[in-house]
């Protein structure tokens, strides 16, 4: 559980291990939105409760001061980004990582609240939970205005 919360290495080994794990995630976004929606939805909700007990085990054992050495929260955020997206929608992915990384690093309204209100070992996967959705959105919206009415990014 350890190995994996901190990204198989990732978050003990590099000095930006969000932007680390967004970007080694990508390959596993393009595999992801091959998926039919409901095995999306069913994956990633398997995956969150993983991610939920791998922080409550390292953060435990390494403090909450050190939640930055987490890093399956970004592999968790990454696919909620994609998980609209049709399979052939793959430059969609690649923009969704930029956007992702934005939202991450801003940590937009109302994460900061939600956080105070949730336990500790929570907020770190809540979080990037929530960027995922705004990933999402803002990946849709992206997607209409470039490429007009036709675009469906999944739906």
């Amino acid at each position: 559980m350890h190995l994996f919360a901190v990204g198989f290495g990732i978050g003990l080994k590099f000095k930006k291990p969000g932007t680390m794990a967004s970007l080694l995630t990508l390959p596993l976004c393009l595999l992801f939105i091959q998926l039919p929606i409901l095995i999306k939805a069913i994956v990633l909700l398997l995956f969150f409760g993983i991610c939920v007990l791998a922080c409550k085990s390292v953060i435990d054992l390494i403090g909450y001061e050190n939640k930055n050495k987490i890093a399956c929260d970004e592999f968790l955020g990454m696919l909620v980004s994609v998980m609209f997206l049709n399979a052939d929608e793959w430059f969609m992915a690649v923009a969704a990582f930029f956007v992702f990384r934005f939202y991450a690093m801003m940590h937009p309204f109302p994460i900061s609240l939600i956080q105070k209100k949730i336990p500790p070992f929570c907020s770190v996967v809540v979080d990037d939970f929530y960027c995922g959705l705004l990933t999402a959105l803002t990946t849709w919206v992206i997607g209409m205005i470039i490429f007009s009415n036709s675009y469906s990014a999944g739906f």
